[in-house]
């Protein structure tokens, strides 16, 4: 009996030690990715939209391996600090963002959590960054190339609308990124012979004031900049607009899927798309300073032609045909 007894212990005890790591193995721990948006829940929705379907690709479940904690600031600056500070402090494994503004923010506010920007203009400017093949510290991500990109955008509208002779840069005051932006649209403007007039805006209540401010300085275009209050309030440039029959040139394609005319950009939802990659990479033991910081490889031109002809313009054959995308 007790040799029996025995043997049973003995074999309930290598059965547990089977059982046991499996079960260990089955409980994964859900990692916790903190996101913060100086926009809105509204306006990041199609963006993490976009990186949930990268980390599907990648083999991540939300819920099941990861769930995002997420901030937004609703395009009040002055929210953004303290936003930033109470996300930090949650202790996510992980920082998942936009904007330079709000990269800086959370690398003075963290040196250990790891941050992966999906939009940002300059991470050398900045100081974000180290260098863009090894970034070191705990920031690496994607770029926009957003300053180089205003110079271009200012030609292509020129290209698109010859007789524009006058543009009006809409911009945000307070974000360094949306200021170089202007600056850089500005110095190209004198090689184009256009007069460039920039019109800041630090909150939603500005945008009415600064159209109207446009209309009576005789403004024949706009150029909106990057910006998340820009974003957040992307409706109202795109009816004024509409309504004053001004071609705007945007700055990325979900202004102009929306109904805006023209855009001339990388997919920002692509870069969130491609930023589960990084995030992949980190949960499995890679160190954020190691992995190099990407550019955009692909821009686009991105045409609405419905919104063109409610405006009662016409874009030249020959530019229509450089479009990488037109919507009808």
């Amino acid at each position: 009996m007790k040799a029996r007894r025995k043997l049973l212990l003995a074999f309930g005890a290598g059965s547990l030690s089977v059982v046991l790591p499996a079960f260990a193995q089955q409980q994964k721990r859900v990692r916790r990715i903190g996101f913060f948006s100086g926009g809105s829940l509204h306006s990041s929705a199609a963006r993490l939209a976009a990186f949930r379907l990268g980390m599907a690709a990648l083999g991540w479940g939300e819920k099941r391996d990861y769930v995002i904690d997420a901030r937004y600031a609703d395009g009040v600056a002055k929210a953004r600090p303290d936003l930033v500070a109470e996300l930090v402090a949650a202790k996510p494994d992980l920082l998942l963002t936009s904007g330079d503004e709000v990269v800086r923010l959370l690398a003075q506010r963290t040196k250990t959590i790891p941050i992966v920007f999906t939009i940002i203009q300059d991470p050398l400017g900045n100081r974000v960054v180290a260098s863009l093949q090894r970034p070191g510290g705990n920031a690496t991500g994607l770029t926009t190339l957003a300053r180089d990109l205003g110079p271009k955008r200012l030609q292509l509208l020129k290209e698109a609308f010859p007789h524009v002779t006058h543009v009006v840069v809409l911009f945000e005051a307070g974000i360094a990124s949306s200021i170089t932006q202007t600056q850089e649209i500005e110095s190209a403007a004198v090689d184009l012979k256009i007069r460039v007039t920039p019109i800041e805006l630090r909150q939603s209540a500005d945008i009415e004031p600064a159209l109207k401010r446009s209309a009576a300085l005789g403004a024949q275009a706009y150029i909106v900049a990057q910006g998340p209050l820009i974003t957040l309030q992307s409706r109202t440039i795109m009816d004024r607009a509409l309504r004053a029959k001004i071609p705007t040139m945007f700055p990325d394609d979900e202004f102009v899927e929306a109904g805006g005319l023209m855009s001339y950009a990388p997919s920002l939802r692509d870069n969130f798309r491609r930023a589960a990659a990084y995030v992949d990479k980190i949960f499995k033991g890679a160190k954020p300073g190691e992995l190099p910081i990407e550019q955009p490889v692909k821009f686009e031109l991105v045409l609405n032609l419905k919104t063109a002809k409610a405006m009662g313009l016409k874009f030249p054959q020959s530019f229509l045909v450089r479009a990488d995308r037109v919507i009808e």
